[in-house]
C-alpha cells in the first residue's frame, strides 16, 4: 500500500490552514452526510465506484476523498483509490466513540451562521445567535428546527457515550440510590451509568417536549424500568429527594445569573448528604494556555454563555448554599466538580 507523509508546513502554510478552517470543517461534513466514508469502512475503493453508486458526481467525489487525505483522514493508496486511517474510522457511526454526529452538527446552519457573527459579538458583546438567527434563546430555534435538532440531539448522544466511560472510572456512582439527571435530554447519559449501578434508581428531568424522546432511549439501554420521568425548567423548580444530581454540559450554556438560579435551585432541593456532581471543561487560570478557550468562544457564539475556570464556578456555588469538596480530571478535555452543602 503506497503511502506518503506530509511533508513539514511553513508559518504562512500554517496560518493559510487556520484561515481556510471553515473549508476543512465542510469538506469531512459533506464527506459524511454523502455516506463517502460509510463506503470505506469495508477497505479502500475507487472514488468513481462509490460516486456510482450513489449517483454522485465522479470527479467532484475523487476531488473530495483527495481533500479529505490532506486532513488525514483518507489515504489516497493507488491513483483514485481511497481507504480510511484510524483517524476517519472515528467518523463512521460504527464506531464506539464516533463524531460522525458532531461533525455534521458543527456545519448546520445555526452553528454555520453563528459563526459568521462572532465579529458583532466581540464588538457588541450581544450572543451571535441572536443576530444570526433571529431568537432570543438558541433552544427555541431548535423547537422550530426539528430535523437540526434532532442532529444536535444525536450529537450530544454521541459524545456522551464517550464521557461516560471516563466518569464511570473516574467516579463511583453505584453508592448512590437514587440518581437525578437536570437537563439530561433523552436520559442516554443518566441510562448509561445505571447500566453499571444495577441497584440504583433514575430520575430524569427535562423539559416535557425533550422528555418525550426520553423512552426509546431507555429501554433501548435496559434501563426504562428504573427511571422516573419528571419535567420542567430548572429555573423554576428541581425535584427534591435525589442522592446524586448531576449537570453535565448545562452550566455552559448560560450566564452568570442564569447559573446562579440552577444552582439555587438544585440546592434547595438537596437533602442533607446529597451530592452534587458538575462535568464541564475548565478553563486555565490565566494566563496559562487553556485548551477550553476555542470551546468557550463557540459557548459565546451559540448560547450566550461560557466555559469557566474552577475559581469562577466556586463563586457560583458558594452564592447558591454550596461548595466544592474535589475535583477530578478525566481522560478527555472534562473535569467533574462535586460539590456539596456548606456547613
Amino acid at each position: 500500500m503506497a503511502t506518503t507523509s506530509a511533508p513539514q508546513l511553513s508559518p504562512e502554510q500554517v496560518l493559510m490552514q487556520m484561515g481556510s478552517g471553515h473549508w476543512a470543517a465542510m469538506t469531512l461534513s459533506v464527506a459524511v452526510r454523502l455516506g463517502l466514508l460509510e463506503g470505506l469502512e469495508q477497505g479502500p475503493d475507487s472514488a468513481h465506484k462509490l460516486a456510482a453508486q450513489q449517483g454522485y458526481h465522479a470527479d467532484s467525489v475523487e476531488r473530495l476523498l483527495r481533500g479529505c487525505a490532506t486532513l488525514g483522514v483518507t489515504q489516497e493508496v493507488e491513483a483514485g483509490v481511497f481507504g480510511l486511517t484510524d483517524l476517519g474510522r472515528v467518523l463512521l457511526p460504527s464506531h464506539p466513540r464516533s463524531l460522525r454526529d458532531a461533525m455534521v452538527m458543527m456545519t448546520d446552519p445555526a452553528h454555520w451562521h453563528s459563526w459568521y457573527q462572532l465579529e458583532h459579538t466581540v464588538t457588541t458583546g450581544q450572543p451571535a445567535y441572536q443576530k444570526a438567527l433571529g431568537v432570543d434563546n438558541v433552544f427555541e430555534y431548535f423547537a422550530g428546527h426539528p430535523d437540526e435538532a434532532e442532529r444536535f440531539n444525536r450529537s450530544m448522544a454521541s459524545m456522551t457515550r464517550a464521557f461516560v466511560q471516563q466518569l464511570k472510572d473516574a467516579y463511583d456512582i453505584t453508592r448512590f440510590a437514587l440518581i437525578a439527571d437536570v437537563g439530561g435530554g433523552h436520559g442516554q447519559f443518566l441510562g448509561a451509568l445505571l447500566q453499571d449501578a444495577p441497584q440504583s434508581r433514575g430520575l430524569l428531568f427535562d423539559l416535557e417536549t425533550v422528555l418525550a424522546g426520553a423512552d426509546r432511549e431507555l429501554e433501548a439501554l435496559g434501563v426504562a424500568g428504573r427511571v422516573g420521568k419528571v419535567s420542567g425548567s430548572f429555573f423554576e423548580t428541581v425535584p427534591s429527594g435525589a442522592d446524586l444530581y448531576l449537570l453535565k454540559h448545562i452550566l455552559h450554556d448560560w450566564t452568570d445569573a442564569q447559573c446562579s438560579q440552577i444552582l439555587e435551585k438544585i440546592a434547595a432541593a438537596m437533602k442533607p448528604g446529597a451530592t452534587l456532581l458538575i462535568a464541564e471543561m475548565l478553563l486555565a487560570e490565566p494566563p496559562h494556555f487553556s485548551p477550553a478557550a476555542m470551546m468557550d468562544l463557540n459557548m459565546m457564539v451559540m448560547t450566550g454563555g461560557r466555559e469557566r475556570t474552577a475559581a469562577q464556578y466556586e463563586k457560583l456555588l458558594q452564592g447558591a448554599g454550596l461548595k466544592i469538596s474535589r475535583i477530578l480530571s478525566l481522560e478527555g478535555p472534562y473535569q467533574l466538580l462535586e460539590a456539596k452543602a456548606s456547613q
